[in-house]
């Protein structure tokens, strides 16, 4: 037999690493995973932004674009055998200690290259505090050199600062990733959303102290701490009515549907798992009782599309959002039910864990365990929804209008977060215009009192009034606690002869109620950010909606609505 080594490109194999299904979020906490696994009990991540010119031709605001990532810890640190270990490909797994959140030694490098070309790693090992060490590997040097290689250089100042963070002279690591992949990264304020939103849920074990041998862990996220969720949220249930019964459940609080309990997914008998299944609450019945509104509810609970399922923790670490496992359809009375799965890494073989830890594959044991459990418990939970439904009147009901605003609630705020953003890469004189232009275009459409009631009770950004001046069919208004919002006219012909004749229709009027919302936002964003006259543009956009409100009236007068909506 004659053994002869194959060959390999290193700039193609590092780049591919990048392409093994990380999403940036998922990424950026893959790589906080190194930071608890070396036991630290401080995180910050820090999402970076500069300036990024307009486009030729286009006038306007600078934009705020992505500049690098970092995650700074006050773990144990490496001298530089550790280093050089983290930055080995398929690093050993005689490093990591029993139960590490490490699965295959390639994460670090994985997760760095989906987000850019460089990742840089600063850190003060434990063993000797009086030396910082300083790596960088360039996928842009690796093509060059046609090796895989990193350098080994001398810390800036800039990154003994960033260190001292968390650090503060005792042992730590600054881990940063820029030469970032602007072309399939999202806007800011959407990956910070996602990272504060998993979060709080990956790590919630962690967040609350509960892992053992290991102290509670803090994190921050571009200086927001990170409060726990538990998505079963068990420590509400209460313990004197703890059980579901599908037949009386009031709606109002969360039950076991099944307590914690132990499965056997091995056929020897030597590896277990725990699961555990909860129905939380039914959010219009909460907001009959006057706990609390439907949308705070959903938003307290996670209640929606996305979030209904199982979370399955590898040693007490999300790798699974709101699993299926092939049981849970996608089916909005299942919305309240939730299911965790813990697992242990000692059963990694036996579920087939994948490359980035976002997967699991039951094995054929677990599945002939769980499904019948889990089918009764589905059954139980959407028995229970379903009641809860018929318990509630239409007037309290679910308004078609809900989902849209709901949608339109969260992309609002990420709007607003991008404009805070935008500004703050803004030159100082650049910045005051932007600032006083926003607060005129804010202030020039004041929302009532009636409607600002309305917006705070229901969450609504789309708001049906009984009438506009000069028969407008929408008109954008600003509320000071919630933001944009877009006020519609219910007397005009086009909500008379089209609306009403849809009503039953959710999917149609929340495409409508979308585009009203970004008729006001395009509006808002032209008065705001245009270099052009404000007043002027006001003026302009006062006779656009009047001309737009009588042309529609008059087209749908002689279209006739009620014979093409009934042909439709």
């Amino acid at each position: 037999m004659i053994i002869k080594e194959g060959s390999w490109d290193a700039g193609r194999v590092f780049q591919s690493l990048g392409r093994i299904g990380y999403d940036p979020v998922s990424a950026i906490l893959d790589l906080v995973d190194n930071s608890v696994s070396a036991g630290a009990t401080s995180i910050i991540i820090k999402v970076n932004e500069e300036r990024a010119e307009q486009a030729e031709g286009r006038r306007g605001r600078p934009r705020a674009v992505l500049k690098s990532f970092t995650i700074v810890d006050d773990g144990c640190g490496m001298d530089e055998d550790g280093l050089h270990n983290a930055l080995t490909l398929g690093s050993s797994a005689q490093l990591y200690r029993e139960d590490t959140l490490s699965r295959f030694g390639i994460g670090l490098k994985s997760a760095a290259s989906s987000l850019g070309k460089q990742l840089e790693i600063i850190s003060r090992a434990e063993c000797d505090l009086n030396d910082v060490r300083k790596v960088v590997i360039d996928h842009d040097l690796i093509v060059q050199e046609g090796r895989y290689v990193y350098n080994l250089t001398q810390p800036t100042k800039e990154d003994l600062d960033e260190l001292e963070i968390c650090a503060q002279g005792q042992s730590g690591t600054l881990v940063r990733i820029s030469k970032l992949f602007h072309e399939s990264l999202p806007r800011t304020s959407e990956i910070v959303e996602g990272l504060r939103t998993r979060a709080r849920v990956i790590y919630y074990y962690f967040l609350k102290g509960m892992v053992d041998g290991l102290e509670p862990v803090t994190l921050k996220i571009d200086d927001h701490d990170v409060e726990a969720v538990n998505p079963l949220f068990e420590d509400e249930i209460a313990p004197d009515d703890a059980d579901l019964n599908e037949n009386s459940w009031d709606g109002l609080s969360p039950k076991w549907i099944t307590r914690p309990q132990h499965i056997q997914v091995t056929t020897d008998g030597d590896r277990y798992a725990e699961v555990a299944m909860t129905q939380l609450v039914h959010p219009p019945t909460v907001e009959r009782a006057g706990s609390m509104s439907r949308r705070d509810c959903r938003d307290h609970y996670m209640i929606g599309a996305g979030n209904y399922g199982f979370y399955i923790y590898r040693n007490f670490r999300l790798i699974s959002w709101a699993d299926s496992l092939g049981f849970v359809s996608p089916d909005q009375d299942h919305y309240a039910f939730r299911g965790r799965l813990l697992i242990r890494s000692d059963s990694d073989d036996v579920l087939n864990i994948d490359v980035t830890k976002s997967r699991i594959h039951l094995s054929e044991i677990a599945q002939e365990q769980l499904k019948p459990q889990i089918q009764e418990s589905l059954k139980k939970s959407r028995d229970a929804w379903r009641n809860a439904k018929r318990n509630i009147t239409r007037a309290v009901s679910e308004n078609p209008h809900d989902t849209a605003n709901e949608d339109l609630n969260r992309i609002s705020n990420l709007q607003a977060d991008d404009d805070k953003r935008d500004e703050n890469v803004a030159s100082l004189e650049e910045r005051k215009k932007l600032e006083a232009r926003r607060k005129k275009a804010e202030k020039s459409k004041p929302i009532n009192e009636e409607d600002h009631q309305h917006v705070t009770e229901t969450g609504h950004r789309v708001l049906y009034v009984d009438t506009l001046d000069n028969d407008q069919l929408w008109e954008r208004a600003h509320d000071p606690t919630h933001g944009l919002i877009v006020r519609v006219n219910k007397s005009h012909r086009f909500c008379q002869g089209i609306l009403d004749a849809v009503y039953d229709n959710n999917n149609l009027l929340k495409v409508i109620d979308v585009l009203f919302f970004a008729l006001a936002r395009g509006e808002y964003d032209l008065v705001y950010k245009s270099e052009h006259d404000d007043d002027e543009i006001e003026a302009i956009m006062a006779e656009y909606r009047e001309r737009v409100g009588e042309t529609l009236s008059g087209m749908i007068r002689r279209l006739d609505p009620s014979s093409f909506l009934a042909e439709a």
